[in-house]
């Protein structure tokens, strides 16, 4: 979710570069990607990839990833289990291709392109920009087809993923502005339920007053118990009120 640092302006793309790049089983390398990597998920990522498993978001996590604290926030980091087969193969993806292709994460979307942003302020508009990552094994960046990165995002259905995921950015950059000091352990608990074990967090709303505390709008309220998107709205105003002072 944090980088480092950024690419130099000149590697940087805005959504009107066009890149080359097509990935297909004809490909020598298909699937190759899907190896030994360190693929971070965001909330909402961790919210689809769980409902197309149909499966509890708490055995979701147990089963399948792993996580770790971002230094300089204390915030997790949570990234998929890789299987122990030496290869530490992604465990979705099949002979045939990924096997959660329609709920694939975002950094597999946005693939072979990176994205940074950064934080809303008032009525600034967000920046990004995009820029291509290195990987000099991959043949799908020497296909003829070429896409803008504006029709990349449409065309691999990223447009929601960003929107939430740069809802969670704005969360933790703010948080750990306000609080000056890295998560506590209390907090962090609050943060894995919050926004990335939502069935857990779910029964924790509809057992508590948490609702009519947080003075919730009946639109997103009457969401709440049904749609997984709308609590995770609901997790992100719950950790900023217990959170950032």
């Amino acid at each position: 979710m944090f980088i480092d640092s950024s690419p130099a302006s000149t590697q940087r793309l805005s959504l009107s570069h066009s890149f080359p790049f097509s990935c297909h089983s004809g490909l020598a390398c298909f699937n190759s990607c899907c190896r030994n990597k360190h693929l971070p998920l965001t909330p909402y990522d961790v919210l689809r990839m769980k409902r197309a498993l149909g499966i509890h978001s708490d055995d979701f996590l147990a089963r399948h990833t792993l996580y770790s604290l971002d230094p300089g926030t204390g915030f997790p980091i949570v990234s998929i289990k890789m299987e122990n087969d030496g290869e530490k193969t992604c465990p979705f993806v099949s002979s045939r291709g990924c096997t959660v292709y329609s709920d694939r994460p975002t950094s597999c979307r946005l693939y072979p392109l990176a994205r940074a942003v950064s934080v809303k302020t008032g009525s600034e508009p967000r920046k990004e920009f995009y820029y291509l990552l290195e990987a000099p094994a991959c043949l799908g960046t020497r296909e003829d087809k070429v896409r803008t990165v504006e029709q990349w995002v449409r065309d691999q259905g990223l447009e929601t993923y960003l929107a939430m995921n740069d809802r969670t950015v704005d969360f933790v950059l703010r948080a750990k502005k306000a609080l000056g000091h890295p998560l506590d352990e209390r907090s962090l608990r609050k943060v894995l339920v919050a926004l990335y074990n939502v069935d857990v967090f779910r029964e924790f709303v509809v057992s508590t007053h948490l609702l009519d505390a947080l003075n919730v709008e009946d639109d997103l309220r009457r969401r709440v118990p049904e749609e997984d998107p709308a609590l995770l709205e609901l997790g992100l105003i719950y950790l900023r009120r217990a959170l950032v002072p």
